[in-house]
């Protein structure tokens, strides 16, 4: 499987649950997105790929973030990240740049040996 059809499937896959998820069907789905039913299976099934226009209906009528569909994550996750960053990032503006150096490597090796699924 290609890098794009691995995305493509891992879209659709977040696009059905997501619309499961709302207890939406694909019909209505497709009508609040201004397209065909068979068009959303397709998405959903990986096998088409979607316009930015489509996208940008599908995020609206789904009222979900486009990192959501195509990263899998959610909008009070990228916010929590974006704190810890923005922390991180502060606490090493006040360090030297080699120490500063120091710690990055430190948190590098440590990925290794933590679980990167985990929320």
């Amino acid at each position: 499987m290609s890098t794009q059809e691995k995305w493509l499937s891992d879209l659709g896959a977040r696009l059905k649950a997501e619309r499961e998820k709302q207890s939406m069907t694909q019909q209505a789905l497709a009508a609040k997105a201004s397209t065909k039913q068979d068009y959303i299976a397709q998405l959903e099934r990986g096998s088409r790929n979607p316009s930015l226009r489509m996208f940008m209906n599908i995020l609206s009528a789904l009222d979900v973030s486009a990192d959501y569909l195509i990263y899998g994550t959610s909008k009070e996750r990228t916010e929590a990240m974006s704190g810890l960053l923005n922390d991180f990032t502060s606490f090493l503006s006040r360090r030297s740049v080699v120490d500063a150096t120091a710690y990055y490597d430190i948190v590098r090796f440590m990925s290794k040996y933590v679980d990167s699924d985990g929320d």
